[in-house]
């Protein structure tokens, strides 16, 4: 298992510079933005001299791209953002195709039109699935075309925010292998969970993990009243247990992220050296 980092934890600094800094922790591989390049997260055009750059800094630097971000809202209700979010997603995808990233993240949506990382009462409905079942019948083809697969993180605040809804989902798709898990512990643990949350990631593990083609780590404070999300080693999710458990399926690249740039030092000694909450 490799840890890594979000690329837009260094996106003050130019990317060549970025990746380095990435290197000089000992950090082989990142979930890639294309906010280090100066763009949005989802750009509706990618010049193709950014593609040579982007290029030319994994080639110098040996820093890999795991994955991509290519996150929007798949419940947007304005028909004409829902359009320009498409055309960035094909664009993500392309790209990915060209740079030989095989995995393109996605939220699945809110119906929270300010926020789609914020909940809204009817995110866990029927219509919600529908939304996003609509968005997912145009992602998937142009995933499909460019053999990139569409990964999923269930989350709180989203339309799919179990394990359970993972399956569902899958379930709905016949199991396409162009859409697959992105794995987060962090973000399967409710307020529910308080005193119990290695039970709860063992079990979504045990129900998701063989689905799983890339993990996060990130950290939070989790109590009866709320979950406040933390830097690495900073909250009382227990990191190093999930860590054991996640092995159990999957040994690919686990990215790091809930993090600043001064957190990554301790983050590493924490994980590195197996030290428990």
């Amino acid at each position: 298992m490799d840890f890594g980092i979000f690329s837009k934890v260094y996106k003050q600094y130019t990317l060549k510079e970025a990746f380095y800094k990435i290197k000089e922790h000992g950090l082989k591989t990142v979930q890639f933005n294309f906010t280090n390049v100066g763009l949005s997260s989802l750009p509706t055009a990618i010049e193709q001299q950014i593609l040579e750059q982007i290029k030319e800094v994994i080639d110098k630097t040996g820093i890999k791209i795991s994955v991509i971000s290519g996150t929007f809202n798949t419940l947007e209700l304005d028909e004409s953002k829902h359009e320009m979010n498409m055309k960035g997603f094909s664009e993500v995808v392309r790209a990915a195709a060209e740079l030989r990233v095989p995995f393109v993240s996605i939220s699945t949506g809110s119906f929270n039109q300010e926020d789609f990382w914020s909940p809204h009462p009817d995110n866990h409905t029927e219509k919600a699935w529908e939304y996003l079942y609509r968005s997912l019948d145009e992602m998937l083809p142009v995933a499909e075309a460019q053999n990139v697969v569409i990964i999923i993180e269930p989350e709180q605040a989203n339309v799919v925010s179990t394990a359970e809804d993972i399956i569902k989902l899958f379930e709905h798709y016949g199991n396409t292998k162009y859409l697959r898990v992105l794995f987060d512990a962090a973000n399967i643990v409710t307020v529910d969970d308080t005193g119990h949350l290695k039970e709860k990631i063992k079990k979504a593990l045990k129900q998701i993990g063989k689905y799983t083609v890339i993990a996060h780590c990130k950290d939070c404070i989790v109590s009866g009243e709320r979950i406040e999300f933390a830097p690495v080693g900073k909250g009382n999710l227990p990191l190093n247990s999930y860590l054991k458990e996640l092995k159990k399926y999957y040994g690919g690249p686990v990215i790091m992220h809930g993090l600043a740039e001064t957190d990554v030092k301790y983050a590493l000694d924490y994980l590195q050296n197996g030290r428990e909450e």
